[in-house]
Formats: structure tokens, sequence, C-alpha cells
């Protein structure tokens, strides 16, 4: 059985729809001979005859009219598929999933989902909420097509791209004796309820550290899973704590101020995503993520260097 082509297809819907050869050929801009010689090849190709030769024109058989449905279902289905392939292009169309620990799930993100959707408003958006260990396995899965989470991440697969580095800060009730202080330090802690994040954690780890280095006690007798229960049980006054400073929510809270701590504890905010598999939806979230970024940290350069008297020209 010999093959046919798409051009002999499109000149058969071509005549069947305008009920003409000579209509046919105007259509697609080639000549009637050209047409028939298709039709024949056509012909030739699926086995049985087309069309019946009329004064007038080519009437086409019932085969040819059963054949003609199943095109016109074929055209439909490229129609449908070169608008869809518009939509993906120009991101009118689209699905992202993003995979992060609750933290920024639950602060940073939402801002910059918020801010992404007044630009691309058509595209679907999954946010995920997951432990720090579990965000680069979904990425490499497939399961999310971005991460993130805090540094450093162990045994990355993909590619991991730094966002963020600010240090910790101390919480503690509105009301609590720190309040009139500029900043903390962790001789400051000494012997006061301090509200910890579970063992075994990265960051629980490192505050324990640096505690144990600087030679001071704490009364460790409360933990909390999340930044959010943690702030909530300093807000109920059962002590202090040192936090992620990436929670602009837990921020607005009255009852809780936060203040820089000393020695710093820098935090770095990562994310996750191999550039070269991301969906050009995601692909194109993933860059407006890192310019959101690039922004905050513009203004906040721009603001330090407000505050900074300029010391250049004075004599030393």
């Amino acid at each position: 059985m010999a093959h046919f082509n798409i051009r002999q297809v499109e000149a058969f819907r071509a005549v069947i729809t305008l009920g003409s050869m000579t209509k046919a050929a105007e259509l697609l801009g080639i000549s009637q001979p050209a047409v028939s010689r298709l039709m024949m090849d056509f012909q030739a190709a699926v086995g049985f005859r087309l069309f019946n030769r009329q004064r007038g024109g080519a009437e086409p058989t019932e085969d040819a009219r059963r054949l003609f449905a199943q095109v016109e279902k074929l055209f439909i289905g490229l129609e449908e598929l070169n608008h869809q392939v518009h939509a993906i292009k120009n991101l009118s169309s689209g699905t992202i999933s993003i995979a992060a620990m609750g933290l920024y799930a639950n602060g940073l993100l939402p801002e910059i989902i918020a801010k992404f959707r007044k630009s691309y408003p058509d595209i679907a958006i999954k946010l995920d909420s997951q432990p720090q260990d579990r965000i680069v396995e979904w990425v490499s899965s497939g399961r999310a097509d971005i991460g993130v989470a805090t540094l450093p991440i162990a045994n990355a697969s993909i590619p991991v791209v730094e966002l963020l580095r600010r240090p910790a800060l101390c919480v503690f009730h509105a009301s609590h004796e720190f309040a009139g202080r500029s900043e903390i330090h962790a001789r400051d802690l000494a012997s006061r309820p301090f509200v910890s994040f579970p063992r075994g954690t990265p960051f629980r780890f490192e505050v324990d550290t640096l505690f144990d280095r600087e030679g001071v006690d704490r009364i460790m007798m409360l933990e909390a899973s999340t930044h959010e229960a943690v702030c909530n049980l300093v807000a109920a006054e059962t002590g202090v704590s040192i936090v992620s400073p990436y929670s602009p929510h837990l921020r607005r809270n009255s009852q809780l101020a936060f203040l820089p701590f000393f020695p710093a504890i820098p935090i770095s905010l990562g994310l996750i995503g191999d550039e070269d598999r991301l969906s050009v939806a995601a692909r194109c979230f993933y860059d407006f993520v890192i310019d959101y970024v690039n922004q905050i940290k513009a203004r906040r350069q721009a603001a330090d260097a407000a505050r900074t008297p300029d010391t250049a020209h004075q004599p030393t």
C-alpha cells in the first residue's frame, strides 16, 4: 500500500469543502492540474475511488465523505495544537509546580506569586509546602518544576542558585526588656527560656553550635517544628528564639519584636531547578524570581548607602 502525504490530504479537504478542484487550486495557490494529480495520487494511496466524474465538477463518493469526516477531525486537532503552541509560547497557558519549605511557602513566595500573576494571569501555579530533604527529591523526579529551600542542600543532583543571604534574627515578645535595644548578643540569652527547633535540623545544629562556642547556656524546655510555631510560642511569652529573616508575615505580628543577632548566623535562600528541563512557563517564573530578588537586593543596597555617611572626602 502506497503512503499518502499531508499535501494530498490538504488538497482532498479543500476539494471536498469547496466542491471544485478549480476553487481548491485557487485556495491552495497551485494549478488545477496539480490538484488533479494530488487527488489521483491520494486515491491510489488509499486504494478506493474518491470522486465520481460529473459535469461541472467531481462528486465525492460515500467512502470519500466518510474519509473526509476523519480528515476534519485531524485538522481540528492540528488547529487546537497550533493554538496550544501559541498559548505556551506567549504564556497564555501553562502550569507551574513549586515545592518550598513552609517558611517560604507561607512567607516570601506568596508575594512573588501574586506579582507574577499580575503579568501572567493565565498560568496555573501549584505551591506545595515540603520539608527541606524532600524538595530536591520532588524537583529531581519532576513532581515539582522548581524548589525553594534553605541552603546548603546535601547531595543536590540539580542546579541550585543562591537567591538571598541574610543574618538570622532574635525574636522576643514586644514587652520584653530587650525592646529598647538595637541588637542582641548571644551572652544576652544566658539562662533565659529559649524556644528551639527540633534536634537534628540543620538550623538547630547551627544555633546550638554557636551558643556552645560562646559558652552560653540557655534554658531549653520548648521545641517547635516550624518558624510560625516558634514565633507563636514567643508571642505567648514562653521565651525568646533565633529565627530566619525570611518570614515577613510573622514579623507583622504586633506581639513580636525582632532585632539583629550576634555573632551573626547567615541564612541562605536557594532556588532549585534545572533550567534546561523547565517548561516555558516554569522558566519564566524561575527568571521572574531571580529578577524579583535582585530588585530587593538593589533596594536594600540603596537604603544602606543612604544611611551610611560619605567619608570618602573627610580628612583622616
